[in-house]
């Protein structure tokens, strides 16, 4: 991976640095390879502590689940933080501190030095997306044991799939070498922030403090624990992300000199001006007629088409996507246009969009009515078996850390 650049007049985001590091991590070797035998005994080894700590698995995450940090409401901080470095040094690393931030919402830095020739960086984050509970079919923070049919026990939470499961998975597969009295084989640089889910923006600050940079000039590249599996028991490898920007649009008469300065009944509509009206007038102007193509002025003059090689390989992964499943879970029956599957695929991993995440006015109490979002849930016992539970998740992350001898 390229030592990164000097922060100064330079803006540089999370997915930059992270898809820099892994486009890095294809290209350098792996080094010498430890005799098969004696690898497979070190994985068996290693594997079997998995089942013999699964209770206390499910336990810790249930425990990190109940303590929600959520960057947007400024929760749980330092409380968030201070419990990821306890998470972090009791799964092994050695050198753990907390990374200040301009905001106050700090991230973590850890290393984990094995002595193995081999450094991989991990990126973490501890932050939540927030809730509500009326949304939920058990309490979010309660982490509770529910069976989901097509799947087995899953732990209900915020933050069970998004992204702790995945990230107590990859601690536990720390904890098990630490169980089998095994040496990992390859030195761990942990990069964690709180801040994921409001755009990541302080993540520079703690990437180019000079120990942290200096620590991932070392690794091959970045492991990002994900969980994403359809119960056909297949998942998908992302080789990019098209970026995000956000930004919020608010209509208020007080601002604007026209309509209310205050709640006033609805039916003065007729008498003022209606700053909701404007909102969503302005809103019309960003897609065209069809409600989706966008219509900002050079918004498509930058966007590549696919490259021959991006859509060779969308043809071969086509074949091992379930359309019928895919919509199940999206909750459609048509794509956009009703277009073939193959057309939406490409469009996509390839084209821009303008989209309305949330739209808030006038009164929202009881008696109104909103979008409700799905559980978010953690398998940890499957009853499917093409579904990796807990355990199994834990297992790719030993056979991971193994792959990089």
């Amino acid at each position: 991976m390229e030592k990164p650049t000097d922060p100064s007049g330079v803006d540089v985001n999370r997915r930059e640095f992270l898809q820099g590091a892994m486009a890095a991590s294809a290209v350098v070797a792996m080094g010498d390879r430890v005799p098969a035998a004696l690898e497979r005994l070190q994985v068996e080894a290693v594997v079997a502590q998995i089942p013999k700590q699964h209770a206390a698995t499910v336990k810790a995450l249930q425990d990190w689940i109940a303590l929600p940090s959520i960057a947007a409401e400024n929760r749980n901080y330092p409380q968030g933080p201070e419990y990821m470095a306890k998470l972090a040094r009791e799964a092994g690393f050695q050198q753990v501190e907390l990374m200040p931030t301009k905001a106050g919402q700090a991230g973590v830095f850890a290393t984990l030095d094995a002595g193995a020739k081999t450094w991989l960086a991990v990126y973490f984050m501890y932050d939540v997306k927030q809730f509500d509970p009326a949304e939920w079919t058990s309490p979010p923070l309660e982490a509770r044991i529910v069976d989901k049919p097509g799947f087995g026990k899953v732990v209900v939470g915020r933050g069970a799939e998004n992204s702790k499961g995945p990230q107590m998975a990859l601690l536990a597969a720390l904890h098990a070498f630490k169980g089998a009295q095994a040496k990992l084989p390859v030195n761990l640089v942990l990069v964690c922030e709180g801040q994921e889910e409001i755009g990541s923006p302080d993540f520079k600050e703690i990437v180019f403090a000079p120990r942290v940079a200096a620590a991932l000039t070392k690794c091959i590249g970045i492991v990002i624990p994900g969980g994403s599996q359809a119960p056909d028991g297949s998942v998908q490898i992302e080789l990019g992300a098209k970026g995000v920007v956000e930004l919020e649009l608010v209509s208020t008469g007080e601002k604007w000199g026209r309509g209310p300065k205050k709640d006033v009944h609805s039916s003065l509509e007729a008498q003022v001006d209606s700053p909701v009206w404007h909102l969503v007038q302005a809103l019309n102007t960003l897609v065209k007629e069809d409600g989706h193509t966008p219509a900002v002025e050079g918004f498509f003059d930058k966007v590549r088409p696919m490259t021959p090689q991006e859509t060779r390989i969308l043809d071969a992964a086509l074949p091992k996507f379930n359309e019928a499943d895919i919509k199940k879970s999206l909750g459609v029956s048509h794509w956009y246009k009703d277009e073939p599957f193959k057309v939406s695929q490409a469009r996509l991993v390839s084209q821009p969009t303008i989209n309305v995440e949330g739209l808030v006015a006038g009164y929202t109490g009881p008696g109104g009515g909103g979008a409700h979002a799905p559980d978010e849930y953690w398998v940890v016992e499957s009853s499917n078996p093409k579904v990796a539970g807990m355990d199994g998740a834990v297992r790719s992350f030993v056979e991971l850390f193994f792959a990089m001898v």
